[in-house]
């Protein structure tokens, strides 16, 4: 573990540990604008660059690792100055109606600490769209960190923005159409969190009184997020750094929560009388389920009623769903939509690897080296993997999809296999076919892990 002088004081830290983070973590955090933990260091902003004692110029402490025996100095006199002088130059531009709307933002809490009024002489040539149903643009507000540029790059793959022009001419806008949208937007929201200037933001925004830590209940994916709340009602969601999502959402858990408040959302008992829907009470409507339940049990027998369990329930909703059916009800008729999509999964994974579920981590998709996808699309999905999955395949993993349709993966696939449907099991039975006849087999690895192999081979 390196061991560091961080302004007078010895420090360890892990190795590979950015000076960043480790001066945050020791006390000592410095000035920052283009740094985001989800993606590569960039050290453009310039604001954390540090002495290093050996080093002739100052370096970026966001883009320079912990090494033994480093002896870093931070807050110098001259660093502040420079820092000082690299915020000026940013808030010449900037409109000061911006700052006092919206404190909270990084770059707005890094003028009041320097004590940096913004100049407002704004160019007012900067990219706006107000066509996007989530998020407003404004680029008159930019400081040219190019965050939202690298993440919709790094993280999303969906390639949105660009950077035009050289120098102090430099503007960002989308790369090819004239909206987010024309340009493949899938609404990920990663740009509004990664922008420290409020060029990008959500749209309506609301204040948030309070934060709560939660899981996204829309796939299994399982991602972690903050929701917003301001007088009872969600009002914004947030990723949540966390290692299932890695700090990032999809447009389902990150702007799909409207229906919570939806005009027409039922909040309510109702029971249809005359042929419309009327409010009532809960006593009054449990009253009339028991009582209709118990006419068509003495009717027609306790297997004329059917319970139906959820998948988005939890696994102590679901058993008392079944123990109701069984004991109060005295039917086995338990049913789940799980049943038809995952049961055949689930039988084949436990007969063949032990247990109906995944064995691996979504952290292999970095470790892979090729990818199969046999009819899924996870980019529709199970959002938030499929944008790793492209990130692999954009950093070098092979890709090979078995769908009958084009899918967002199929169209980057090294190899598409666009099999009829039906004939799935007749194309896997001529891979394995293959790996035999041509003799591409681990022969140790089958002789200690793999059962009924000679069985496979004879058929």
């Amino acid at each position: 573990m390196p061991r560091l002088i961080l302004n007078g004081q010895a420090h360890d830290v892990p190795a590979g540990t950015l000076l960043l983070d480790a001066l945050a973590a020791t006390g000592s955090p410095v000035a920052q604008l283009c740094h985001d933990a989800r993606l590569a260091p960039s050290g453009g902003c310039r604001l954390c660059l540090v002495a290093i004692d050996g080093q002739p110029l100052p370096q970026p402490a966001c883009a320079t690792r912990a090494e033994d025996g480093m002896v870093v100095h931070s807050h110098t006199p001259a660093l502040e100055a420079l820092r000082r002088s690299n915020l000026q130059l940013l808030a010449e531009r900037y409109p000061a109606s911006a700052m006092a709307a919206h404190p909270e933002l990084p770059f707005h809490a890094l003028l009041r600490q320097y004590r940096i009024q913004p100049g407002g002489n704004v160019a007012g040539n900067g990219f706006h769209d107000d066509s996007h149903p989530y998020i407003g643009v404004d680029m008159d507000r930019c400081i040219h960190c190019q965050r939202c540029l690298r993440i919709c790059d790094e993280v999303q793959g969906q390639f949105v923005w660009a950077a035009w022009g050289r120098g102090e001419h430099t503007r960002i806008a989308t790369a090819h159409g004239n909206s987010m949208l024309a340009d493949g937007c899938v609404s990920c929201g990663a740009c509004v969190d990664s922008c420290p200037s409020g060029a990008l933001f959500d749209k309506p925004a609301t204040a948030v009184q309070q934060w709560t830590r939660t899981t996204c209940g829309y796939c299994g994916v399982g991602c972690q997020m903050d929701v917003g709340s301001a007088d009872g009602r969600v009002v914004a969601v947030r990723p949540a750094q966390h290692p299932v999502n890695r700090g990032h959402l999809c447009l389902k858990g990150r702007y799909g929560f409207e229906f919570n408040h939806a005009a027409d959302r039922v909040t309510q008992p109702m029971i249809k009388q005359h042929g419309e829907w009327q409010p009532v009470g809960w006593d009054e409507a449990l009253n009339f389920v028991a009582n209709r339940l118990l006419a068509i049990r003495g009717q027609h027998g306790p297997d004329a009623i059917g319970v139906l369990g959820s998948a988005r329930a939890s696994n102590e909703e679901n058993y008392l769903a079944q123990k109701f059916a069984r004991v109060v009800i005295g039917s086995n008729n338990v049913d789940c939509c799980a049943r038809v999509c995952h049961t055949p999964s689930a039988k084949a994974l436990k007969t063949m690897l032990g247990t109906g579920a995944a064995t691996n981590h979504f952290d292999d998709i970095e470790q892979a080296r090729t990818l199969l996808l046999c009819g899924c699309n996870p980019t529709e999905n199970h959002p938030v993997i499929g944008a790793r999955i492209k990130q692999a395949v954009l950093h070098g993993a092979r890709l090979v999809v078995i769908d009958p349709r084009r899918t967002e993966l199929a169209a980057m696939a090294d190899i598409h296999l666009a099999v009829r449907p039906g004939h799935n099991v007749p194309l896997l039975n001529a891979m394995a076919a293959t790996l035999i006849e041509e003799n591409l087999l681990d022969r140790d690895f089958i002789a200690a892990r793999v059962t009924g192999y000679a069985e496979l081979a004879d058929f």
